[in-house]
């Protein structure tokens, strides 16, 4: 008799997964939204309510809904999905700074910036102890933190995080990785918001460019890029 394959039952719901990532990527976010609740509909299914695959789609699920201002809907799944990683994984696995920081966000984009401070303060600390000190997810946790210190009017310590994390990108990941043009078209939106348009004009032009170059059209990231470009005063 055949020997079945196994990869479907190791890792059910992944290619929906997949697929969920490539249409939010390409901007297609209700084609995403329904491939992301399939696939934890299955994983749920399959594998049980508790696994770190259903902590997964529940955290991707919340970060989908999130971005879009869905905040009510997003926070209980990220609070499950936390929950759920601390319980299978460790209080301080790479994941559980994931989903720290992710919480983090959607606290601050609602307003509980003293709470979301204290996750990205405690995702920080995990990353450095995950990773080390420098390396591409401890350059994003300090983005952010360079974010909500610009959120909360500390601007001298937003800009030291900005450019601390647009160095380590640059060192770790490269002039031209996504992840380091994303970050240099937020220290190029507080640039602007400073009234440095001197400064602030060429490094989103150029984080554009990259983005464009390495990402679809429809990516948030490059979005997020022309959106800041379109914000500077007529030249």
């Amino acid at each position: 008799m055949p020997k079945l394959s196994t990869r479907r039952v190791r890792n059910p719901g992944q290619r929906l997964f997949d697929r969920a990532n490539l249409a939010r990527d390409h901007g297609k976010l209700d084609d995403a939204e329904s491939l992301y609740r399939q696939s934890l509909a299955l994983r749920k299914k399959v594998l049980g309510l508790e696994c770190p695959e259903v902590a997964q789609s529940l955290n991707q699920l919340a970060n989908l809904l999130s971005e879009q201002g869905r905040h009510e809907e997003a926070e209980p799944l990220y609070w499950e999905s936390l929950a759920l990683r601390k319980k299978l994984l460790g209080m301080e696995h790479r994941d559980v700074a994931s989903s720290l920081s992710n919480l983090a966000n959607l606290l601050q984009a609602t307003d509980r910036c003293a709470a979301a401070e204290r996750l990205y303060r405690a995702s920080l600390k995990l990353r450095k102890k995950n990773y080390g000190p420098r390396h591409q997810n401890v350059a994003m946790c300090l983005s952010n933190l360079a974010i909500l210190m610009q959120t909360t009017g500390r601007s001298a310590q937003a800009e030291s995080y900005f450019k601390q994390a647009v160095a380590m990108l640059e060192a770790t990941a490269g002039p031209a990785h996504p992840l380091t043009a994303y970050t240099k078209a937020n220290l190029a939106d507080f640039l602007r918001l400073a009234g440095r348009i001197t400064e602030a004009r060429p490094l989103a032009k150029e984080a554009l460019k990259d983005l464009r170059q390495t990402l679809p059209t429809g990516h948030r990231y490059v979005q997020w890029a022309r959106e800041v470009i379109a914000n500077f005063p007529t030249a």
